[in-house]
């Protein structure tokens, strides 16, 4: 064992020795990676080994290593509302609309007609968690409605049939 070390340390000395001057080549090697989707966020991954060319001679790769890349998450846009409900569905004089908040914000409730015309709207500031919220219909005429929902610069849409 001794000299199998011995013969590896005059080796490298001998590879290291032979050139004045080495260029390092940074290669990421993937061996893995895969992808989940959690609620409406889909995260991608690639697992790999950071290599450093070191030298190369006749089938010998001498690297400095296996090392891990540094693990970054960046530009991950994280819904502010998940399993929003409009019910009942059709509905007579009032509906409910129900959501999860994922964190403290304040939240645009509009209910708009086929037209494009905003026929009820109010502003919910709530807390992260389960919100509910009651929209009267009263004096609506029936047919078909969208409730938005405006929250961190995103929009979140469910239809509406009122009777």
């Amino acid at each position: 064992m001794k000299k199998v070390i011995l013969l590896l340390l005059f080796l490298s000395i001998f590879i290291f020795t032979t050139k004045a001057q080495t260029t390092l080549t940074r290669n990421v090697i993937a061996s893995t990676g895969g992808s989940a989707q959690v609620g409406n966020v889909l995260v991608q991954y690639t697992v790999g080994e950071v290599a450093i060319l070191t030298q190369q001679t006749a089938g010998i790769l001498l690297t400095q290593g296996f090392q891990q890349p540094e693990f970054t998450i960046s530009n991950i846009i994280v819904p502010a509302v998940g399993n929003m409900r409009v019910y009942p569905n059709p509905a007579v004089g009032r509906t409910k609309v129900d959501f999860d908040l994922f964190s403290d914000t304040k939240v645009l409730i509009n209910l708009v007609n086929n037209a494009g015309q905003i026929v009820h709207s109010s502003t919910v500031s709530s807390l992260a968690g389960k919100v509910e919220y009651i929209i009267p219909l009263n004096g609506l005429a029936s047919g078909m409605y969208h409730v938005v929902l405006y929250a961190n610069f995103r929009t979140y849409s469910e239809k509406l049939v009122i009777q």
